[in-house]
């Protein structure tokens, strides 16, 4: 199958607006990225990332439309929800999906704040998850900031306990996905943040890594599920002393965007990530 005949099969994300948010804008996607940034660091957020997915898919010899994901994030507030539940920190730093549709129309989108603590499990601090709505909305001249609950991550959340220390867990889960081939695309320290800002949170470090060829072909078929890429692969230490792996099924990321035509890609993905991460956790 051609790039271009993928690229025409675009399905409609099955998500409700108060959890996946998307308003139309007049600029282009460059335009709207490069007003974008240094609006989110005027805020006090610090960028993470700046992925160009369409210059990924060019140099993977693909096509795909404008697509750009910012991710970005302020320490003091993701830690105060990691503090609730560590596993959200796979979901943070936050994101901002800009692209240009069929139509040729520029497109942001973003994960409403309350769509993401809900899913963990996570009612406070209410004024942290108020923030983040207002935030998002603001930067996105959006007024809707309502939130919608959403069933739990636990079914679609993939956990392995790690038989190593954090450290060493995070430095092999780097070495084995270097050793892929992948590119990371961000190493983001939650707890070097957290102590950034005079805040405790136990050992919690998230990979951002993937492949544009694969990536692509997911966003030709919905674009909105760049917002979810590149891939993320969390470590972090309990309670109890206890370190695990964490990662996202990969057919729950196609389903939540409404990709019914990669099963191919998402069964390559789900045993690239198996087997990333049973490499990470070998004695």
């Amino acid at each position: 199958m051609s790039c271009t005949q993928n690229q025409s099969k675009t399905t409609t994300t099955p998500m409700r607006t108060s959890e996946f948010i998307t308003v139309a804008k007049e600029k282009t996607v460059s335009q709207l990225a490069d007003t974008l940034i240094p609006q989110l660091k005027e805020k006090g957020f610090k960028i993470m990332a700046n992925i160009d997915h369409s210059i990924a898919a060019t140099k993977a010899g693909l096509e795909l439309r404008p697509t750009r994901t910012i991710i970005f994030g302020n320490p003091k507030g993701g830690t105060l929800l990691m503090q609730q539940d560590q596993r959200i920190g796979l979901d943070l730093p936050l994101k901002l999906l800009i692209w240009e549709d069929a139509a040729g129309d520029t497109q942001i989108s973003y994960y409403n704040g309350t769509t993401l603590t809900s899913r963990y499990g996570i009612t406070e601090p209410q004024a942290v998850i108020g923030k983040i709505n207002g935030a998002l909305a603001g930067f996105t001249e959006n007024t809707t900031v309502e939130g919608a609950s959403v069933a739990s991550i636990n079914d679609q959340l993939i956990t392995k306990k790690s038989p190593h220390t954090a450290d060493e867990t995070f430095t092999k889960l780097q070495e084995v996905v270097t050793s892929k081939g992948l590119h990371v695309m961000a190493i983001v320290p939650h707890d070097k943040g957290a102590a950034s800002v005079d805040l405790e949170l136990r050992p919690t470090r998230v990979l951002i890594f993937g492949n544009p060829k694969v990536g692509t072909l997911f966003m030709q078929s919905n674009q909105s599920i760049g917002i979810d890429l590149p891939l993320k692969v969390l470590v972090h230490e309990d309670e109890n002393g206890a370190v695990f792996v964490s990662y996202l099924d990969a057919s729950f990321l196609a389903e939540r965007h409404g990709i019914t035509d990669k099963a191919e890609v998402v069964q390559k993905v789900n045993g690239a990530l198996d087997g990333i991460t049973n490499a990470v956790i070998a004695e």
